[in-house]
């Protein structure tokens, strides 16, 4: 994970003198610079960061190829399910409604270095580029796009704390796929969820295959995984989806069938209903109960799952920037007093 923070710093060191761009496409906002991505890429410049406001307008109409050095942040999701979030509840969300196309963003050559976090995406994401940091987003399958939701075609990528949702995905296609030939790849802290009928048992949420590397930490699969040449630990699965890990190392993992080899921490036949809470906000209801075998079995004691290790997952996706969650003001002042405003805000990390 040293590369992971390595990135941070660099990004922080070359943004002191960059610039933050307003993104905001609702209706009748003036505090803006730009209303949809693909003008704002085009007028940043190299090492800007680009922040999305909350909306319910779109985006994008077409796919966005990211070519600059980003960082592209949003507010969150599943924002009016979890406690202070933001006062605006809405997310920024990218969904590409050009006729027969299924990518709506992809960081290609020349992107190097960029981050994204919290945005919602509807449809797909691909990585063409080294050195991307995608991060505490939620990715949802469009209908009619039957591919993979996130596809890696580079290395040195970071692909943690998110919440795909492929439930839609009624084909063999993995939820992440991770192409020939990449290296330095992590996959943690992610809730990946595949769904498909008539696929038979060898669906897979994460492909990797043997001519690539990855390390597979504290995630939670619906659906099975094939990779290899991996580390592969404290991880939950949640179906009886087959589990391929060859040439790996395989460590403190819980599965609901007897797919994981024996040894080293695994726990097999874990019947799912002991796990998690199962309440409250679609990415809340992950949280380890106080009894669930995933507390403490992970590799080095830390618990099994999203909310464990180095990384722990954050409700809502929330970027580790400082976020107002309540607002009270009233809507005249007076000449002696003033105008007394209430403000309630976060720090997140």
């Amino acid at each position: 994970m040293k590369f992971f923070y390595m990135i941070i710093l660099l990004s922080i060191t070359n943004n002191v003198f960059a610039k933050i761009w307003i993104v905001d496409s609702n209706a009748g906002s003036s505090s803006k610079d730009f209303t949809n991505l693909q003008a704002a890429h085009d007028g940043a410049n190299a090492g800007d960061t680009l922040y999305l406001i909350g909306s319910p307008v779109n985006y994008i109409t077409t796919k966005v190829t990211v070519t600059k050095r980003l960082t592209i942040l949003g507010p969150g999701y599943f924002l009016s399910e979890n406690p202070d979030t933001q006062t605006n509840v809405a997310s920024a969300f990218l969904n590409n409604t050009a006729a027969g196309v299924c990518e709506e963003l992809e960081f290609a050559a020349g992107s190097e270095g960029s981050v994204l976090m919290g945005i919602q995406i509807i449809g797909r994401l691909v990585v063409s580029a080294n050195n991307i940091l995608i991060k505490r987003n939620l990715i949802r399958q469009e209908s009619g796009c039957n591919l993979s939701q996130v596809s890696i075609n580079a290395s040195n990528v970071f692909f943690v704390q998110n919440y795909v949702d492929g439930n839609l995905n009624n084909t063999s296609f993995a939820v992440v796929n991770v192409t020939t030939g990449q290296s330095g790849i992590v996959v943690a802290n992610n809730y990946l969820f595949h769904s498909c009928t008539g696929c038979g048992g060898g669906v897979a949420a994460l492909i990797s295959p043997p001519t690539s590397s990855l390390e597979v930490s504290n995630n939670i699969f619906a659906g099975g995984i094939n990779v290899a040449n991996a580390i592969v630990q404290n991880n939950f699965f949640n179906t009886d989806n087959s589990f391929t890990a060859s040439a790996s190392l395989v460590r403190n993992n819980i599965h609901t069938n007897g797919y994981l080899p024996l040894g080293n921490g695994n726990i097999n036949n874990s019947s799912l209903g002991l796990r998690f809470v199962d309440t409250g906000s679609t990415d809340g209801r992950w949280q380890l109960k106080p009894t669930s075998p995933g507390l403490g079995a992970g590799f080095g004691g830390t618990d099994c799952g999203i909310f464990g290790g180095a990384e722990p997952y954050v409700l809502s996706g929330i970027p580790p920037i400082p976020n107002i969650y309540s607002l009270i003001a009233p809507n005249v002042g007076e000449k002696n007093t003033g105008l007394p405003v209430q403000i309630k805000v976060k720090s997140n990390n």
